[in-house]
Formats: structure tokens, C-alpha cells, sequence
């Protein structure tokens, strides 16, 4: 008889073929159908499952075929009771979509990944209130540690309230902040690139290439990173005019922004430094409609180093964050701390100037034909 014969639903519904669920759904094989077909006790099988290390090969070996031929999957949940441990890492970041935290949180997932475990994402798109009821979600989902990048780690003056949230998450389960930090939290550590070097990496190549005359565009004043490159600009090149600065934002408009508010300056520098890429390619476009040249009429560089960086013409020197280091190091304090063995609070890894197009040596500047007497 097939699946409908019978004459309505409410009779196949009756049925003992309905009741016993042999059709609707097959039993997952358990731990005891495992031992049973390796011939070995469900003991052996669960130290097995457990990585005990006293396990002898040739019962490690059965163990591990029975699981493949049953196609048998461990009991997660079960597990993570029985080791207090979730193998499981939450991360919480502002904006997936930017290319800077893509890349971050890509080798971040791949690192997790090669060490057993796997990363639940909070995309908080730039909201406090939902950062917030993400903080409470990955507690809540048992995460054995939480990485932590962008919104109150690169916030100068966090809101006592969320301070004390994170205070109590931090009293509960390891944090490290990527690129940020919550000096008021016991958090386990901050992992960042070093930005302020970077800066002035880039500044000192300019100077390099003759530029006395240097602007600053895009950044934000409440964002720490911004404020930590502003100040390493304005102590290298003390800028004659207000208008060399250009706090705009950090996105591709921003750029343009600060390129129109540049070009109102009583005099114009030969160089800018972008507070990132995304800045860099919306100034580079701006300069464009204007019939200005990128190079020639004013060198320009970025930084994080994004795929933009490499597909702009011309290419743009920028600074990279030592990305996959930056990961190796946040993984590892933050399994450090896991582990109870609390890292080094502070850690800072170098960056990488990346040379390419977009500035060249200082030319000068072409004075204007006088014009004729009469």
C-alpha cells in the first residue's frame, strides 16, 4: 500500500505505520547504537567522543568507522553540559558590510574554525540598542567568549549603564576587545593594530616624497580611532588652515564631503591622508568631477588597506592592519582567558605600509602666465 492509500488523512493519521514514525522521520542513531555496531562499551565510546587520550588506537579506530557507517552526530547540547563549554565564540561588531570588518571578522572566523570552534555573529549596524540586546543573546546562548569590535570599544565616553552591562558580562565569560578597548571593564585583553604608527608611517612618506602641505579627511570625533589619528597628524603637520581638516564621517560620501570642504581652504595642500579607503575612493571620485589629478595635482593616501584600495585607479597607497595577525592574537587571548589563564592586558600589532600609486614625489606647483600689458 502506498504512502495515501488510505481513504482520508484522519485514517492514515490512525494508523500504527503514523504512530510508530517509521515514515515520517528515522530515529537518529544514539551512543548505544555506536558501541553496539563497534562492539565496545558505550564508555569506550564516550571517551572517544570526549578526546580522552586513554582511548587505545584500535578502539578509537572502530569507534570512529561505527560513527561514519551510522552516520551518527554527537549531542552538542549534552556535550556542552556535561564540559561546561559550548565551543562556541559570540562576536559582536558594528557593520558587516564594511570592508574593514569584513576582512577582520573573516579571519576571524576562519582561526576559530582551525581551533574547534565556531563564531555566532552580532551585526549591530552601528545601533547602542542593539548591541545591547546582542550582549544579552550570546550570553544567553552559553558562548564560551565574546570578541568584541567597534561600538563601545571605540566609544571616548561609553554611557555608564552599558559600562556596567559589559561589567557584568565580563564578570561572567572572557572578552576581548578587537581594535577597541573598555579601559573601565575587566576584560581579558584588547587586541589592536597600531594605528597611531600607521599614521605616522604614512605621514613620513609624504615627507619622503617632499609634502610640507598635508590635509586630513574623514573621521569622527566620537570614535577613538579617528581622534588617536588626528592627533598624530596634527603633532607631524600642524596644519596652517581649519579647513586642512575635514572630520566628515567615514564612508564614500564623507569623502566627497571633505574634498568640497578641502577646496574652500585659502590654500590648497599637495597632500591628503584619508582616515580610511572607503574616504580615499570617495575623495578620489569628488577630485574627479572637479578635474583635479590624483597624483599629480594632490597625492592621496588611505588606510586598512581594503579590496577598494586595489581596484582604484590609480591603485592606493595605504595602511594594512596586519589583519590575520591581528585575529591570531585576539583568538588566542581570548582562549587564554577560556582557559583561565588570563594574557597580557594590552596587546599591539605593527602595521604594514602599503606603497602603490596614488602618491608620488612633490612637484612644483606651475605658476600662472602673467598676463599681457597693454
Amino acid at each position: 500500500m502506498r504512502l495515501f492509500d488510505c481513504c482520508t488523512p484522519e485514517a492514515y493519521t490512525s494508523s500504527n505505520r503514523f504512530l510508530k514514525g517509521d515514515i515520517i522521520r528515522k530515529k537518529a542513531p544514539t551512543i548505544y547504537d555506536v558501541a553496539h555496531h563497534a562492539q565496545v562499551s558505550v564508555s569506550t565510546v564516550s571517551r572517544v567522543l570526549n578526546g580522552n587520550s586513554t582511548v587505545n588506537d584500535d578502539l578509537r579506530a572502530r569507534v570512529e568507522t561505527a560513527m561514519r557507517d551510522l552516520r551518527f552526530r554527537p549531542n552538542r547540547v549534552a556535550q556542552t553540559l556535561y564540559h561546561h563549554r559550548s565551543n562556541t565564540i559570540g562576536c559582536i561588531l558594528p557593520d558587516i558590510v564594511n570592508p574593514f570588518f569584513a576582512q577582520i571578522f573573516m579571519q576571524l572566523e576562519v582561526g576559530a574554525f582551525e581551533r574547534g570552534y565556531t563564531i555566532i555573529l552580532g551585526n549591530t549596524i552601528s545601533t547602542r540598542s542593539l548591541e545591547r540586546t546582542y550582549l544579552h543573546t550570546l550570553a544567553e546562548r552559553q558562548v564560551d567568549g565574546l570578541l568584541f569590535l567597534g561600538g563601545m570599544a571605540n566609544d571616548p565616553a561609553p554611557l555608564a549603564e552599558d559600562l556596567h552591562l559589559m561589567q557584568e558580562l565580563a564578570d561572567r565569560l572572557p572578552i576581548v576587545a578587537v581594535n577597541g578597548d573598555l579601559p573601565q571593564v575587566n576584560i581579558v585583553a584588547s587586541v589592536r593594530s597600531d594605528e597611531a604608527g600607521g599614521m605616522q608611517a604614512l605621514i613620513d612618506h609624504l615627507h619622503q616624497q617632499g609634502h610640507t602641505d598635508i590635509a586630513f579627511l574623514g573621521g569622527q570625533l566620537d570614535v577613538t580611532t579617528s581622534l588617536e589619528k588626528l592627533e598624530v597628524y596634527r603633532q607631524a603637520c600642524a596644519p596652517p588652515h581649519p579647513e586642512w581638516e575635514q572630520l566628515t564621517g567615514l564612508t564614500l560620501e564623507a569623502g566627497a564631503q571633505a574634498l568640497q570642504g578641502l577646496l574652500r581652504a585659502p590654500a590648497q595642500p599637495t597632500a591628503a591622508v584619508c582616515i580610511n579607503d572607503l574616504v580615499a575612493a570617495g575623495v578620489l571620485m569628488a577630485a574627479r568631477e572637479r578635474g583635479l589629478r590624483v597624483p599629480q595635482d594632490l597625492s592621496l593616501v588611505g588606510f586598512d588597506d581594503i579590496f577598494v584600495a586595489q581596484v582604484l585607479a590609480p591603485r592606493l597607497t595605504t595602511i594594512n592592519h596586519n589583519y590575520a595577525e591581528v585575529a591570531r592574537q585576539a583568538l588566542d587571548a581570548l582562549l587564554a582567558g577560556i582557559n583561565g589563564q588570563p594574557p597580557q592586558r594590552n596587546i599591539t600589532v605593527p602595521t604594514l605600509l602599503i606603497e602603490r600609486e596614488s602618491a608620488i614625489p612633490r612637484r612644483p606647483r606651475r605658476r600662472r602666465k602673467a598676463a599681457p600689458e597693454n
